[in-house]
């Protein structure tokens, strides 16, 4: 002990080393945590790609609209991929009503009862249970404004349509 460090202790290890080594382990996770989230992303874009091309997933899209209730503007469009579907969404009742209208073949039209489109730009509705769709005609809500098929004009580009409360519901895209 009288300043003599020649016989030091085997385990001791020097900072930097500690440092290196350290280094090494955290680069190893990040590595590894790196390539587990390459594959998570790409089983998900797999999956995406592979249930919208076999039909399980309906994608919408936010399109610049016009949407008036007897003249008065408010409210939103929808457009599906194919462009053969629009959900119009009214903003003038609480809560907001959105109507599901088929432009393909047949011109189709259905409340989508309690569920209304979300504000995002990007949606996708699936095929097991979907939220809304041609099978559920109509909204047994007391609030609901059910739409009046009978009064139907759709084609590309604009929709109009009266409802049971007698409102004239207007969209153009």
């Amino acid at each position: 002990m009288n300043g003599d460090f020649s016989q030091s202790k085997p385990l001791m290890m020097s900072i930097i080393s500690m440092t290196v080594q350290w280094n090494r382990v955290v680069k190893s996770v990040l590595r590894f945590a790196g390539r587990g989230l390459l594959a998570f992303a790409l089983l998900l874009a797999v999956g995406l790609g592979y249930s919208t091309a076999d039909g399980y997933m309906t994608w919408w899209f936010r399109c610049s609209s016009h949407v008036a209730v007897d003249g008065v503007r408010g409210g939103f469009v929808d457009v599906n991929w194919a462009h053969s579907a629009v959900i119009i969404t009214r903003t003038d009742l609480y809560p907001s009503q959105s109507y599901l209208v088929g432009l393909s073949g047949k011109n189709a039209l259905t409340h989508c009862g309690d569920w209304q489109a979300p504000r995002l730009p990007v949606f996708t509705i699936g095929d097991v249970n979907p939220s809304c769709s041609f099978f559920s005609n109509c909204s047994d809500s007391p609030v609901a404004d059910n739409a009046e098929l009978s009064a139907l004009t759709a084609r590309p580009g604009f929709v109009e349509f009266q409802t049971a409360h007698g409102k004239k519901v207007t969209a153009s895209w």
